[in-house]
């Protein structure tokens, strides 16, 4: 309970915050992020409370570091606790990429979506890569990540400055390059999507849990074609 007290507390300072930079400088504003209002007793309610503490605690308790750090930990090791395939684990993961993917959409310009993708899968491969029936799941988020990071080292703009979103920051791909980011990280995406059904192998359970993943991460195209 007290542990709640003090994450709604700087939650509403954060959002205060955000309102302020919203006022000043508006292309780099935090929106609040869209996605599923949840229902007072939903039953993923629980899942989503500590997949996305595991992410706050993780994101105030250490330095902020660069936001292209692929090897920052940011699970909780009380997510691991379950091993089997789990609806409400894959929805929370799905939950995750959706809701990130809204946040970079709302949140920050074209040109530094490819570099905030990165990061929303990075995130969500962190919370079940220590769960073994979802490990190829995991995997494979997390080489779409690397893949989008070399992307936008390949295309960046280093003349550009950082666009902040909370703790985060991300880099820009150059305005003359966005065309031929928005190909090859499109291509990794469908690649990706395929990776993800085939793993789920002669398993009907996997092959539910795992499309619903799949799908999630399709949909991430639709965010950097806008």
């Amino acid at each position: 309970m007290f542990r709640n007290r003090i994450f709604a507390g700087v939650a509403v300072a954060a959002l205060a915050g955000q309102t302020m930079t919203a006022a000043i400088a508006p292309a780099y504003a935090v929106a609040v992020p869209g996605g599923p209002v949840l229902a007072q007793n939903d039953p993923l309610e629980p899942v989503l409370e500590e997949l996305l503490l595991a992410q706050y605690n993780d994101s105030y308790s250490e330095p902020v570091g660069p936001s292209y750090d692929l090897d920052r930990q940011e699970r909780d090791p009380s997510l691991s606790s379950a091993y089997d395939l789990d609806d409400r684990i894959t929805r929370g993961v799905v939950w995750i990429i959706q809701n990130g993917t809204n946040e970079c959409r709302n949140s920050i310009r074209p040109e530094y979506r490819f570099d905030c993708l990165r990061n929303v899968l990075g995130r969500a491969a962190s919370t079940i890569e220590n769960r073994p029936n979802y490990r190829d799941a995991a995997r494979e988020l997390r080489n779409l990540s690397r893949k989008l990071d070399g992307i936008v080292s390949k295309y960046q703009d280093r003349s550009a400055p950082r666009a902040s979103v909370g703790q985060r920051s991300y880099r820009a791909v150059s305005k003359a390059n966005l065309a031929k980011a928005r190909s090859e990280a499109s291509a990794v995406i469908d690649e990706s999507v395929t990776i993800l059904l085939r793993s789920a192998g002669n398993s009907e359970k996997r092959k539910t849990h795992y499309s619903q993943i799949a799908t999630a991460v399709g949909s991430t195209k639709r965010l950097l074609r806008s």
